[in-house]
């Protein structure tokens, strides 16, 4: 991977984890080739997430596409059931997270009017709410 593709990487990871912090004490980026990019815990349970980072739209296009599947450094271009709980698709350059749940697709896309109106933080509590703690649950509440 290139320096700078590795910066752009490490940037999405390091803004998802800014984002879980809000509701999760335990947030762990993990080390580079690790098949999950960040770590976190809701209630007593430990989730694995996998971040997919864009930096911009690509020339031509009015849509966000992010590639699903594991690196072009990787023997198997795709996670294995278990591999991972939760993707965290970023688009950088406005700051935008948005979350959800691996359902076989390779790839997905949005949208650009679809993620500048993606609220980082609700789509957050969301998913706390999917992952379904009680304790978390009342914490949102009161957030």
């Amino acid at each position: 991977m290139a320096r700078q593709t590795e910066r752009v990487g490490r940037s999405g990871e390091y803004l998802v984890a800014s984002v879980l912090s809000a509701f999760s004490d335990t947030v762990t980026v993990m080390p580079h080739g690790s098949k999950a990019d960040i770590i976190f815990e809701v209630g007593q349970t430990l989730y694995k997430c996998q971040v997919k980072t864009q930096k911009q739209i690509e020339k031509a296009r009015k849509s966000w596409r992010f590639d699903l599947r594991c690196g072009s450094h990787s023997k198997t271009r795709f996670y294995n059931k278990g591999d991972i709980d939760v993707y965290a698709l970023v688009a950088l350059n406005c700051q935008k997270v948005m979350f959800f749940f691996p359902d076989g697709r390779k790839q997905i896309t949005f949208q650009d009017e679809d993620i500048q109106a993606t609220d980082s933080l609700q789509n957050t509590k969301d998913l706390f709410k999917e992952l379904g703690c009680p304790e978390t649950l009342s914490d949102l509440h009161n957030t």
